[in-house]
């Protein structure tokens, strides 16, 4: 390709250098044949060089034009097949998060046949079903890539509180419009999840229901995800990672969780529990 244009740009010089050499070689004679004094020779030799600008002006403006329609047609033509190829992908995107959310609701309807008599189950679905709102909102946003923080908390609150119905629980969910990608969507949803199942299995009190806060938002260069409840806490020894305290299999996996999101889990006791997950911005 490099050749080829070197190639066409020696082609248009060779051409104009012969046509000027020629145009001066012959218009000197023919304007000292004509001239029949210096005065007339000096005055041809002026309309001769006005003549020979003038005539390139609109040659150069003719094969720049030219040139220039051929440069914009092509960069319109792969402009058009880019758009082309993105939406494609973009189309294809969409079906895989379909197929993907169609397979999630497969796995919770099998899930169903067994959650009326195991806890355990009921427990997995709601992490199943956190999974399937991230995939749900990541096909409905304009770039398939991110989700708003502020949107995402609320429909967590929003979904885990119909799984958690059958448990005195209240959950709400908050955040601004930081974005946050799709792979780290999907991990926090599932802590928050595993976060929200701890605090109703744990924080459950006889006279009133256990008050569930789910928070995502920037703070400085990080996002935060917190999930904070007003149950009795942690036992000091789980927030403190004292040796031999138990830090159960739910613990165990949001920090496993934190990890596949490159964040930071801390454990605390602010008038109840707090799960907070600090993950770093991704510009």
């Amino acid at each position: 390709m490099k050749s080829r244009v070197k190639n066409s740009a020696f082609r248009v010089a060779g051409i104009y250098a012969a046509i000027s050499f020629a145009w001066i070689a012959f218009s000197d004679s023919v304007a000292t044949w004509i001239a029949k004094d210096y005065a007339n020779l000096a005055s041809f030799q002026t309309v001769k060089g006005f003549f020979f600008v003038a005539a390139t002006t609109a040659l150069l403006y003719f094969f720049s034009k030219r040139q220039f329609e051929r440069i914009i047609a092509v960069s319109s033509e792969r402009e058009q097949a880019a758009r082309a190829a993105l939406r494609e992908k973009e189309t294809l995107l969409r079906e895989i998060n379909h197929r993907v959310k169609n397979n999630l609701q497969v796995i919770l309807g099998l899930l169903r046949l067994h959650s009326t008599y195991d806890q355990e189950f009921i427990e997995l679905e709601g992490k199943i079903k956190s999974m399937a709102l991230a995939h749900d909102m990541l096909t409905s946003a304009p770039d398939m890539s991110s989700i708003e923080a502020g949107r995402f908390a609320a429909s967590l609150a929003e979904t885990l509180q119909n799984q958690l119905s059958m448990s005195a629980v209240e959950l709400r969910g908050s955040g601004d419009a930081t974005t946050i990608s799709s792979d780290v969507a999907v991990s926090t949803g599932i802590l928050i999840a595993e976060a929200c199942s701890n605090a109703a299995k744990y924080g459950r009190r006889a006279s009133e229901a256990v008050s569930i806060a789910i928070d995502i938002r920037t703070d400085g260069e990080s996002v935060v995800a917190t999930v904070r409840d007003d149950g009795p806490g942690f036992p000091e020894s789980v927030v403190h990672g004292e040796a031999g305290s138990e830090r159960g299999l739910g613990i165990s996996m949001m920090e496993a969780l934190a990890e596949q999101a490159r964040g930071r889990l801390t454990l605390s006791n602010d008038s109840g529990a707090v799960v907070e997950l600090r993950m770093p911005v991704v510009r």
